[in-house]
């Protein structure tokens, strides 16, 4: 199926085994004087999905599901990266994003100002948000079968995610509005490739209709 098809699911997302991944709405890679932007691969695509991104966490918060935020901190002078053999993504692209002690690890002030203090915020140091971070013992701990993904950027930090959750035997939900990057043919490939081996790309206005709808008790005669 086409990820540009509408979606003719039946409801399966059971809020009460749900979060909602937010990966990376930070400054670094979506504000226009980051060193991204600078760097000419452009964050224009990635402050687009803002006020989608809103929206999806304002309806989950509807529905009582868990928030989990990602916060990409890298270390300038990390001696791991710096082992490598061969290029880093850092060094391949000519920038590093979101540097400790900098700036660009903050989020977007849209997304800053969304966030409750029932979420959690998850500091990750590498693409996938579930890499040697809190996030698994988190979920396991919120009871956790489905995750709702959404942010930046999609060729890589949504595609490790998604492709590590998976393995995770998580049940995963992109929505397509609330994902994005700077190149579009690959921010294409990734939804293609998730939606065909990962799980459903769907879409912010067929989110809703996929909810499970939970009963009214029975009264007590």
């Amino acid at each position: 199926m086409s990820v540009n098809e509408k979606v003719s699911l039946p409801p399966f997302i059971d809020p009460d085994c749900t979060a909602l991944l937010v990966i990376d709405m930070q400054k670094g890679f979506c504000h226009p004087e980051s060193m991204m932007a600078k760097s000419g691969v452009g964050t224009t695509n990635q402050r687009a999905i803002i006020p989608d991104v809103v929206r999806l966490a304002r309806l989950c918060r509807e529905r009582q599901i868990p928030i989990l935020w990602s916060q990409q901190v890298h270390f300038s002078n990390d001696r791991a990266r710096a082992r490598r053999r061969l290029p880093s993504h850092w060094e391949r692209q000519r920038f590093g994003a979101c540097q400790r002690g900098t700036w660009e690890v903050e989020f977007m002030e849209e997304i800053a100002a969304e966030i409750r203090p029932e979420d959690f915020i998850v500091e990750k140091h590498r693409a996938s948000m579930l890499f040697q971070t809190t996030l698994p013992a988190k979920l396991r701990m919120l009871g956790t079968e489905i995750l709702i993904i959404s942010g930046v950027n999609t060729d890589f930090c949504i595609e490790s995610t998604v492709r590590e959750a998976y393995f995770y035997d998580y049940d995963i939900v992109v929505v397509r509005e609330c994902v994005a990057g700077p190149r579009p043919a690959w921010h294409e490939d990734t939804l293609g490739k998730i939606q065909r081996f990962f799980g459903e790309v769907v879409s912010l206005q067929d989110l809703p209709s996929l909810f499970v709808q939970k009963s009214a008790p029975a009264a007590v005669r």
